[in-house]
């Protein structure tokens, strides 16, 4: 949503070979930390589009609130509602920069 990071998220796609139109791309104020929206739009895409892999994100300053420790509640939330899904989590820097949190 935040127009600072959207080249960075392009580059991230890029990096995880994910091509544009290949994916279902959700983007919403608090990112992977808007626990009711990630359930929501999770449940959505592996429903009517049988989505196998999940990528989350959180940036830094975010407006909305969301803190590098949200993407450890999202990440669980998708990985017990989804257990057929890969999740990926991503903390997105404003330098232009992230770094995959392994949880």
């Amino acid at each position: 949503m935040d127009f600072r990071i959207q080249q960075t998220v392009e580059r991230l796609l890029g990096f995880l070979e994910i091509a544009y139109g290949d994916c279902d791309r959700v983007s919403i104020a608090g990112g992977a930390g808007n626990f009711k929206q990630l359930e929501d739009h999770i449940n959505l895409s592996t429903k009517l589009h049988n989505s196998t892999n999940i990528i989350l994100t959180i940036h830094e300053d975010c407006g909305a609130g969301a803190k590098r420790e949200d993407l450890v509640k999202a990440q669980n939330i998708a990985k017990e509602q989804h257990q057929n899904c890969a999740t990926r989590t991503f903390f997105i820097k404003l330098d232009g920069t992230w770094e995959e949190l392994k949880l």
